[in-house]
């Protein structure tokens, strides 16, 4: 199995976890299972030796969960705008992505 298949399966996991329980334990089992998979896998390939712990790439990222929680937690269920934005950002980056990819050639 392709490690972004993995990856998928456990962003799924905590999602369905989270929706069942109607609690933020599977949004925990999602936030610490990817980067725990991820540090394993990397471990095999000494990636985290080379790589720089805290970017801005990190911060950006709590930034914006935060900004999420506190705005959906005025007007709806906060993991509602969790779980939008594991979908959401991931399909923009791929737009990004396919626009370069198509400027290029």
């Amino acid at each position: 199995m392709k490690v972004e298949y993995r990856i998928g399966l456990i962003l799924f996991i905590g999602l369905i976890v989270s929706v069942i329980l109607r609690t933020y334990a599977g949004i925990v089992i999602a936030a610490l299972g990817i980067p725990f998979y991820l540090a394993y896998i990397a471990r095999e390939q000494n990636i985290l030796a080379k790589s720089r712990l805290f970017d801005k790439d990190l911060f950006l990222m709590m930034g914006l969960t935060v900004l999420v929680i506190l705005a959906f937690e005025y007007f709806a269920d906060p993991r509602i705008g969790l779980i939008a934005m594991a979908v959401v950002i991931p399909l923009a980056i791929y737009g990004v992505d396919r626009l370069k990819a198509g400027n290029k050639s």
